[in-house]
Order: structure tokens, then C-alpha cells, then sequence
């Protein structure tokens, strides 16, 4: 997994949030990681699950450790905000 496919998943996952609408009940953050990765739980490869995981993790380091579901469940969140912290996220981690 590379710093691209990383920053790939996570404006991919913004793509699908902004054309499905995000809901953090029934279009949560972590199912559109999930979708845009290919990762399935129990069916997936390692590779999709790690990538999972890694734009999860970049998620959270943009947004100063917070956990993003607790983030995104709080403080009566946007979708623009969602949207616009997936994107951060995504060219903070292609800068690095």
C-alpha cells in the first residue's frame, strides 16, 4: 500500500459520500473507507483491509487523533464538513 492509494481511498470516499449523501447512522465515514477500498469483512484481501485501516488512520491523524466516528457523530456535523475533511486528509497524505 502506498501513500497514493491511501489519499486514492480517502477523496474516493468523499466522491461516494457526496454523490450517496452521508449519514453518519446509515452512511457512516467508515462504510464509504470500506467501499472505496473493495474491502469487505471476511471476504476481502489483507491488502484491502490494511488500506482500510491506513486512510481510517489518516482520517483521524487530520483530525488531531479524534476518533472520526466520534467526530463525525458530534457537534451536529455537516456533510460539507465531512466531505471537506475527507479531502484534507487526502492531500495531507499525498504531501507527505
Amino acid at each position: 500500500m502506498t501513500r497514493s492509494r491511501v489519499a486514492h481511498v480517502l477523496a474516493a470516499a468523499a466522491d461516494l459520500l457526496g454523490t450517496e449523501g452521508w449519514n453518519p447512522g446509515t452512511n457512516p465515514l467508515m462504510h464509504a473507507i470500506d467501499r472505496a477500498t473493495g474491502f469487505v469483512p471476511g471476504k476481502s484481501s489483507r491488502d484491502a483491509e490494511a488500506t482500510s485501516l491506513a486512510a481510517w488512520d489518516a482520517l483521524g491523524q487530520h483530525l488531531a487523533g479524534r476518533s472520526p466516528r466520534d467526530w463525525e457523530t458530534g457537534d451536529n456535523r455537516t456533510a460539507a464538513e465531512v466531505l471537506g475533511a475527507l479531502y484534507a486528509a487526502a492531500k495531507e497524505v499525498s504531501s507527505c
